[in-house]
């Protein structure tokens, strides 16, 4: 346990989203920080690495170019996060300096802030412990558009079956010990639940903050749900091992039908993990001549197979696809969004422009 130190004063409780990556953590940090009254920086993973506080591993990995790129995008200074890290003897001190700097630059007015880091979940059992009034939530998704979703690699990328299922099933099975340490501070929400019907979620997770709900605190709620089910990112065989995988999870937030094999089957050959150790010539060979890219793919369909190619291929195709989708959704989301706050500014007027509106 550890006190708190002034710069948590005036702040409500906070909570933290947790749960997998790719699970649309970033989504609900998006939509809650439209609220005037909540704010929330970057990912910190303060909580994620395995070195305890205040040791030279923990402060290398809070000076990893990832984090100052997040604290550069938060505002935060990087002198200043040298005397918050040099000044503070726990986390939950850095922590509280960290949000309380972060709101005094980025968003004054805030009186609630919160964090979305999903690895976090590795640290929820001390979270739960340094914030004993903080709350939780998790956002779950169904593992086989996670682990698609990794394999795309948008965000990041894990193409092996065997990391994304364990980023889903540590997740999980990290969240119900949570549950269990701290007992009525965790809300659950579905993600394909979630996007089918924003406005219900966000109304379920201000009423477990204790906060009331206003629609106009909310301009932008629409959502879709995106599922990569159709796309054959996953062959046949993959979609089943991942279900076999992660069996246990799947009945436990009611992705798995009845009566699905316990059986775990053999990992897809063009997922097993390592590499094919590279072929040496022989001592007295003389260099060949560079071949050229036909014979190269010929060289690599020979080793992996032409079906592991069609679908690197067709991956590409996805990742170029899903960016256009994304590029697309987010101009929706802005012109829906100005559309409305046209609209209520028009309401507010009586319908008359706005000084300086044409």
């Amino acid at each position: 346990m550890t006190t708190t130190p002034p710069a948590a004063e005036g702040f409500l409780p906070p909570f933290f989203i947790l749960g997998c990556v790719r699970s649309g953590t970033t989504m609900l940090r998006n939509i809650l920080r439209q609220h005037p009254l909540l704010a929330c920086p970057e990912e910190t993973h303060f909580y994620r690495p395995g070195e305890p506080f205040g040791t030279p591993g923990f402060q290398a990995f809070c000076n990893s170019n990832t984090l100052k790129r997040h604290r550069q995008i938060d505002g935060v200074p990087e002198e200043a996060f040298a005397q918050m890290l040099a000044g503070s003897r726990s986390r939950a001190e850095l922590v509280h300096r960290y949000m309380a700097a972060f709101v005094a630059m980025s968003k004054p007015g805030a009186r609630c802030w919160f964090d979305k880091t999903p690895q976090n979940i590795y640290g929820a059992a001390q979270l739960a412990a340094d914030f004993p009034q903080a709350r939780f939530v998790h956002i779950v998704r169904n593992p086989l558009d996670v682990a698609a979703s990794l394999r795309i690699g948008k965000v990041m990328k894990i193409a092996q079956l065997v990391g994304a299922c364990s980023y889903w099933n540590e997740s999980v099975t990290l969240m119900q010990q949570l549950k269990q340490l701290a007992p009525g501070r965790v809300l659950e929400l579905h993600y394909e639940r979630f996007t089918a019907q924003p406005r219900a979620g966000v109304q379920a997770l201000m009423a477990h903050l204790g906060l009331p709900f206003r629609a106009e605190d909310f301009p932008a709620l629409d959502t879709a749900p995106v599922s990569h089910e159709e796309e054959g990112v996953l062959s046949a065989e993959e979609v089943a091992f991942i279900k076999a995988l992660c069996l246990p999870g799947r009945r436990l937030y009611g992705y798995a039908a009845s009566g699905e094999p316990e059986t775990l089957p053999a990992l897809p050959v063009d997922t097993a993990p390592g590499e094919v150790a590279p072929v040496k010539a022989p001592a007295a060979a003389k260099p060949a001549a560079r071949p050229g890219m036909a014979a190269v793919m010929a060289k690599v369909a020979a080793k992996v197979g032409a079906p592991a190619l069609k679908r690197a291929a067709r991956l590409q195709e996805l990742e170029a696809l899903q960016r256009e989708r994304e590029i697309r959704r987010e101009a929706l989301r802005k012109e829906r969004a100005e559309a409305k706050r046209r609209a209520q500014r028009a309401a507010a007027t009586g319908g008359k422009p706005e000084d300086g509106a044409a």
